[in-house]
């Protein structure tokens, strides 16, 4: 599974009638956000004199951004929510973007259209891009809202480059790691009905939270109820979510690779082997959790 630049459809909201629709971004476009972004980047490491490696001879961030997060956000898009919290951890002090394909970094078999690739971009950079390719492809059947903590080294670049997109920042009073707490403050009468995490890591390697710490930390500005996301590249976790029961996510994920056999000739034609190495990166990394009764929305919720 490869950046293409060609019409891609994108997922269009929730199931009606046990179907979904979509609509498709032209090439043109795809392309156009794709030159922008890699323009931006550079601008933006230029002018500020960053060390930051985020292409090389194998691997370009830029390509993996726009291959896989409209994957995540059609994922997002079938679940039906309105308003996302995306609450993402990026770390200014990571020189490079990328790493040996070979280290112990990488968690999952090298599909074979990839296996002369001595790099890989670090999924946990590409993730952070999600609001930019909801903005750059225009995915309008949600909202999303992006955590901005007020400490440089996690913001640095990255909210440079949100900054550039305009993307809608609400005040962090720290860097969110699981375990921790943070007070996060929306617009008046906002609530959010997922929160999606990125790349966030716990406390301390050694640490452990529950799913009701969780709950317990975002609910007040949250609908009763509200689903967990949290996106992730490493190894399982069982001091993760304790309490908790991790969601199925087949039913959605299942449509979403479906959909990319619909416009990706290529990816339809990749064999079965490294089909379900793809299928199998993105379904570690998106752990849901939900609660048994589902969403409940406070009455006079604004579904716009």
């Amino acid at each position: 599974m490869q950046y293409r630049a060609v019409n891609e459809l994108l997922q269009k909201g929730k199931r009606s009638a046990g179907s979904s629709v979509g609509n498709y971004i032209h090439k043109k476009d795809k392309q156009n956000q794709w030159g922008k972004l890699n323009y931006i980047i550079d601008a933006e490491v230029r002018t500020n004199d960053l060390v930051t490696r985020w292409k090389d001879a194998d691997s370009h961030t830029v390509n993996d951004v726009f291959n896989y997060c409209p994957m995540v956000l059609n994922y997002l898009s079938l679940k039906g929510f309105n308003k996302v919290l995306f609450v993402g951890h990026f770390n200014a002090a990571q020189a490079s973007w990328t790493y040996p394909r070979k280290s112990d970094r990488n968690l999952h078999p090298t599909p074979t259209f990839k296996s002369a690739d001595t790099t890989m971009v670090d999924p946990n950079i590409w993730i952070q891009f999600l609001p930019i390719v909801k903005m750059a492809m225009g995915y309008r059947d949600f909202q999303m809202h992006t955590a901005k903590p007020p400490e440089s080294r996690f913001t640095q670049l990255m909210h440079s480059l949100y900054k550039r997109y305009e993307i809608d920042l609400v005040p962090a009073s720290e860097q969110y790691k699981h375990g921790g707490n943070v007070t996060i403050t929306p617009p008046h009468n906002t609530m959010y009905d997922a929160v999606v995490f990125a790349g966030v890591p716990k406390t301390g390697e050694d640490e452990g939270f529950t799913e009701h710490h969780i709950r317990s930390t975002f609910s007040p500005i949250c609908c009763e109820g509200f689903e967990i996301i949290d996106i992730n590249y490493q190894d399982k976790d069982h001091d993760k979510y304790i309490g908790g029961v991790r969601e199925n996510n087949s039913d959605w994920l299942n449509e979403v690779f479906v959909s990319r056999t619909i416009w990706d000739d290529r990816f339809r034609e990749e064999s079965e082997a490294d089909r379900n190495i793809e299928y199998s990166i993105l379904d570690t990394m998106i752990d849901c959790h939900k609660t048994p009764g589902g969403i409940t929305y406070p009455s006079g919720y604004d579904f716009e």
